[in-house]
């Protein structure tokens, strides 16, 4: 084993993060790992569509590290893979909090900090042996899945070394570097997953060792990736000193802070010397009700005072915002929409609460049933995913993308020009695009929203239960049996399964078609098709299907097809020989018997 590929996946779905082209640095920390022990490395950041299929399967092993709201694009790219007998590798927090999930489509997991884990799991797999004795990590043995201890003990950040991004294909083409000198973060707010990730206790970096990375980029932008960059005043005041007595020239930098962070007059004056731009806050509310549920420890007058005295500095701010908490209604969002205007904060992040795997909200949407739907990809903050207490969920979604777009309306994109220059247009412009190019791009979710297909405790409907012949089955007598196509549709929470049982060959495919074609509802936006009992005639009928299926997931927002037989599975991601690497429109999963 040489090759290794890396893969970040990025969702298809339109959100703010969508549209920036910067890597976690998770993998690129593991792909530096790797290089230094001899391996050959690639990272790619993209959607399946556009990751090299041509060199990915070439590799002889593929990492890929997922979020709640990529892992659909990563099972995808798992799935076409495994499909080529590639040994895969998953982790990430979505995986670190959904193991059972995840090892569906992976051969290995790694949960938690992989930094102590990952390296050796490549190199058992290497050289054969069971990774039974390292921790965090998950694997199948005789069809089972076995979940070694997690790791006992928080990774030192000075063990880990300075991550090489020039393995990231198209490196050069990013906008703004990351850079982490920390992990944890003392706060907890209830829809965070970051304590349960990385912890309470704040863990940072030597400054020497971020100073030393941060000499790699003079004259770049800097984004510090941590998730509360001033969480230990004393500690980050030395950094930005450092930066200003070396001489290392950024050409600007941001970082996520809290409001408290604008309580402390030398840090304000270090952070811009040092070439601060902007700074990204979770003001979350403006609600004092919600701002207690959250547990921000923080007041609707610290919010404002905080904004006035960044703004004093000439620093931006980005303002992140959630609606939905069970105190908030629908004159919660129009009056932030008011308050961010009034307070002329620089761009703002309207978003819906959304209840990730990991935290005490999701928890508690769990034990109360209000969960609307499992559709990973939609856990993105610009989807209504369960069922607030206030208001509808359509009413969460609609008057969210409302306050959008009034704060980006054209009337206010100039109106900090003479506050805090320039970027605060440029922000607002980007924001008035988004905001629009989403609302025509997601009316198919409102729509959904609306006839309330979303239904999370809904009994199951059959709608579909019957077996479908082919004219040529009389070739596929065995004994007395006749080779029928098995198939049975039913519905539930909004979801659409479909089983498929017997010996299937091209012509049963057109059968397929023209009964789904009068028993699928008109309102729907997931189908799992399960294929477990079904065999093909040939490779071509399996490329048929394949076919098939990669068209209704051309029509729906998510389609899975399970399978058990991994050569079927590559006959059916085989039908298009022109263009052989297109990924599927479906996410494959090969189930072990």
């Amino acid at each position: 084993m040489n090759k290794i590929v890396l893969i970040e996946p990025q969702s298809r779905e339109d959100h703010v993060y969508k549209h920036v082209r910067m890597p976690r640095l998770g993998l690129p920390i593991l792909g530096t790992q790797l290089k230094e022990a001899g391996y050959e490395v690639s990272f790619y950041l993209g959607t399946g569509d556009s990751l090299p299929w041509p060199e990915i399967l070439e590799a002889d092993l593929v990492g890929i590290s997922t979020t709640t709201a990529t892992c659909r694009e990563a099972y995808q790219v798992a799935g076409l893979l495994r499909s080529n007998n590639i040994p895969v590798v998953i982790g990430g927090i979505h995986a670190s909090f959904m193991p059972d999930e995840a090892l569906q489509f992976a051969d290995y997991l790694v949960r938690g900090e992989a930094e102590l884990s990952f390296l050796p799991l490549v190199q058992s797999i290497e050289s054969g042996l069971s990774p039974d004795n390292i921790p965090g990590v998950s694997y199948w043995s005789n069809g089972n899945m076995v979940h070694n201890d997690s790791l006992q003990f928080k990774i030192d950040m000075d063990t880990l070394p300075i991550p090489d991004l020039t393995l990231l294909d198209r490196f050069s083409s990013m906008i703004s570097t990351p850079v982490m000198t920390s992990r944890g973060c003392p706060f907890n707010c209830s829809f965070c997953c970051v304590t349960e990730m990385f912890g309470r206790r704040y863990r940072h970096r030597s400054t020497e060792s971020v100073l030393e990375e941060l000499n790699r980029y003079q004259g770049k932008n800097i984004f510090f990736c941590d998730d509360n960059f001033t969480a230990d005043p004393k500690r980050t005041k030395e950094l930005l000193k450092g930066i200003i007595d070396r001489g290392i020239k950024l050409k600007r930098w941001g970082a996520q802070v809290r409001v408290d962070a604008a309580n402390d007059d030398e840090l304000l004056d270090l952070m811009r010397r040092s070439g601060c731009g902007i700074v990204y806050i979770g003001f979350e509310s403006i609600n004092p009700a919600t701002l207690e549920r959250y547990n921000k420890q923080q007041t609707v007058e610290d919010i404002e005072e905080a904004i006035k005295r960044f703004h004093h500095h000439r620093i931006r701010i980005h303002g992140m915002f959630v609606f939905g908490a069970d105190t908030d209604t629908v004159d919660t969002i129009r009056q932030t929409a008011d308050f961010a205007l009034k307070a002329r904060i620089d761009s703002v992040q309207f978003m819906t609460l959304t209840p990730f795997p990991g935290t005490p909200f999701y928890n508690q949407m769990e034990s109360e049933n209000r969960v609307l739907t499992r559709d990973w990809s939609l856990y993105d903050g610009h989807h209504t995913v369960f069922q607030p207490a206030l208001m509808s969920a359509e009413e969460l979604q609609t008057e969210t993308l409302f306050a959008l777009k009034r704060f980006y309306s054209l009337k206010n994109i100039l109106k900090n020009v003479f506050l805090t220059g320039w970027g605060s247009v440029i922000h607002r412009t980007i924001g008035w695009g988004l905001t629009r190019h989403f609302e025509r791009r997601n009316r198919w979710f409102d729509r959904l929203l609306e006839h309330q297909q979303f239904v999370a405790n809904s009994q199951p409907v059959r709608l579909l239960d019957s077996l479908l012949t082919s004219p040529g089955r009389e070739k596929y007598r065995a004994g007395s049996t006749i080779a029928d196509l098995k198939v049975s549709l039913t519905a539930q929470g909004g979801v659409l399964y479909l089983k498929l049982r017997g010996l299937a060959d091209s012509l049963h495919r057109k059968e397929l078609h023209r009964a789904l074609k009068g028993a699928l509802p008109r309102h729907y936006s997931q189908m799992v098709i399960n294929t477990e009992g079904l065999r093909f005639a040939s490779k071509n009928a399996a490329a048929a299907f394949g076919n098939y299926f990669d068209k209704l997931g051309c029509r729906m927002h998510r389609l899975q097809v399970i399978t058990t037989d991994g050569s079927e599975a590559k006959s059916m991601l085989s039908w298009n020989s022109g263009n052989r690497f297109k990924m599927p429109c479906f996410e494959l999963l090969l189930k072990r018997s």
